[in-house]
């Protein structure tokens, strides 16, 4: 199977805190790997199901290189990306490996560490026992600790005709499913896709919100001059050889209560926080889900060119929304930033992100059904944004690239460079000007596209990087859009901090105390479980939930503001398990 024109981008995940008028809750830290609850099965088929596409990638973030081998020649040599769900039976995991010399090296029997391949631990439980010493002192791998080895050679192969498919036998192979499946990259960016079903059953793992269990995730790549063995790995966690013999140096993934289907959840802004359209990421944004792109194309003929790796184009999304507007803070990755003033109007020939909505989800196919003529619906909307407008205010640009059933009043816009390669353009755009109701719930037409051009495109759209759909019809075909649907209120923010690994459970005094109104909270955490933060008045009436997360052993700060509360002295309470500290300060105005 072969899963047409398909790159997988990523989005890298960052520590900020966030203030948000005393409401504070979800962690934004790699520390644990979020798995979301699905409602929707993916079928086991290698292709990417629409509920995958609701999700962020996560980025594989260690590299070693093996057997005195040579690094990795760039990106497209090796990248490595994940997605992960559950439900009720099962855990679901994407993998995607670009690699533009797949070895399977058949020469080398039962070896499935030196092939191209995805290596898998889960440990059931989390215990996390160091060298397998705690439940067999003979070495062997503990009952709950589990790995599964999936070599690019198992293409076409289903679980049940492979002895042991690489898994330890350790895991009962009833149940179990994968498929591999390339992945055309029209260039060179090629690669493959692995898709796993594994019962939580089989695993030892409870079906349980919140349950935690051990993970890591590791490529094993092979080229040609590796002379048969394995020249790199990756690592989701630990760079470390030992994963196969050693759980303790695993990392920790939780079964979240963050519940997934077939809808991008655009969450809403709490009360009273409010978003500058200045460019610069306010923290509220990080409660927002990340979209990333899941669809890759070549663009116009005859220049069109592949992008040279994920430097070269990468877009993430954070979109949210109040009782009045739509918010999006783009994150546009480009090491060759291309305005193409030689080439006027045509906003798509440039390095430009296209925004597509329609308000009320009809996804009228090729606009047929309102418009025989072939214009857009009037429910249907493109927004495509230049980064040459950088400088430049919305009411400033004659039609902004926007169409003609935009009402451009209240619009802003503000695109800001990177030092890094790139630019971020945050956006805001009343929902009454794109016909969306602002009720939480309501559903409409979603689509994110990313125009590529470098300067060996000769002035035309090099590549396109798309949220939803391959195909290059957005712009005339509203069927073709994904579906977004407005949620819930968002909670942002705790941050972890870089320090030795802690040996006591701590909560830190404020800082500043007395403050107005923002001061920072920090606490240790020695075991992994759940941990709350809440401020309660001298009433002992609670005013904020800053945290209530699983996390594991670290140190912790949180950015609270206390903007909507009266002067006064708070309590600040942290708790895990049946240990609580409490702690006073004092809010002046």
């Amino acid at each position: 199977m072969t899963v047409r024109k398909t790159l997988l981008l990523i989005s890298c995940l960052v520590f900020v805190a966030g203030t948000a008028q005393a409401q504070l809750s979800k962690v934004v830290s790699d520390s644990i790997y979020q798995i979301p609850k699905t409602t929707v099965a993916p079928v086991i088929d290698g292709v990417i199901d629409d509920v995958w596409k609701t999700l962020d990638w996560n980025f594989q973030r260690t590299y070693v290189v093996d057997n005195d081998a040579t690094p990795p020649d760039d990106r497209t040599d090796l990248t490595g990306m994940s997605k992960a769900l559950w439900d009720d039976d099962n855990l679901y995991i994407l993998f995607y490996t670009q690699d533009d010399d797949i070895q399977d090296n058949p020469t080398v029997v039962g070896q499935t560490w030196n092939k191209d391949a995805v290596e898998i631990y889960i440990d059931g439980d989390n215990s996390k026992v160091a060298d397998n010493t705690g439940c067999d002192p003979g070495g062997g791998r503990c009952p709950d600790d589990h790995q599964m080895t999936i070599p690019h050679e198992f293409i076409d192969i289903e679980a049940d005709t492979v002895d042991g498919i690489g898994l330890d036998a350790s895991v009962d192979l009833t149940g179990i499913e994968f498929k591999i499946a390339e992945v055309d990259g029209e260039a060179g960016l090629g690669g493959w896709l692995v898709e796993v079903k594994l019962p939580l059953e089989n695993l030892g793992v409870p079906a349980i919100e919140g349950s935690l269990i051990g993970w890591e995730l590791q490529q094993d790549e092979s080229d040609a001059d590796h002379a048969g063995a394995r020249g790199d790995m990756s690592k989701w966690w630990n760079e470390s050889n030992n994963s196969w013999t050693d759980a303790s140096i695993w990392g920790t993934a939780v079964l979240s209560g963050r519940v997934v289907d077939e809808a991008y959840e655009i969450g809403k802004v709490p009360a009273g926080t409010t978003i500058t359209i200045d460019g610069v990421m306010d923290p509220v944004y990080w409660g927002a889900n990340p979209a990333t792109m899941n669809e890759f194309r070549v663009g116009d003929p005859p220049t069109g060119t592949e992008p040279d790796n994920i430097d070269d184009a990468l877009l993430t999304a954070y979109v949210l929304w109040d009782d009045n507007n739509i918010y999006y803070f783009i994150d546009v990755v480009d090491d060759d930033i291309q305005d193409n003033p030689t080439v006027v109007g045509q906003t798509w020939n440039k390095d430009a992100v296209e925004i597509y909505i329609d308000s009320d989800n009809s996804k009228v196919p090729d606009n047929t059904g309102c418009d025989p003529g072939g214009g857009r619906c009037p429910d249907d909307h493109q927004i495509t944004i230049p980064h040459e407008f950088i400088g430049f205010e919305a009411d400033t640009v004659d039609g902004l690239g926007f169409d003609a059933s935009v009402d451009l009043t209240g619009v802003e816009f503000k695109i800001v460079n990177k030092e890094e390669g790139g630019w971020y353009l945050e956006l805001k755009i009343p929902l009454e000007n794109v016909g969306i109701p602002a009720t939480e719930g309501s559903l409409l037409g979603f689509e994110l596209q990313q125009d590529e051009s470098d300067a060996d495109d000769a002035g035309a759209r090099g590549s396109m990087e798309k949220w939803w759909n391959l195909s290059n019809n957005s712009w005339t075909d509203a069927s073709i859009w994904g579906t977004a649907r407005l949620g819930g209120e968002v909670t942002v923010g705790v941050r972890e901090k870089p320090s030795p690994v802690p040996t006591k459970f701590e909560l830190s005094q404020n800082y500043p105390n007395p403050f107005n109104p923002g001061t920072k909270i920090t606490f240790s955490v020695t075991e992994p479980g759940l941990v709350t933060l809440k401020v309660f008045n001298l009433l002992g009436e609670e005013v904020a939930t800053l945290v209530n997360e699983q996390l594991s052993t670290s140190t912790y700060e949180v950015d609270f503001n206390a903007g909507n509360l009266p002067s006064g002295v708070y309590l600040y309470r942290v708790t895990t398990g049946n240990t609580s500290i409490t702690k006073k300060m004092m809010l002046l105005k």
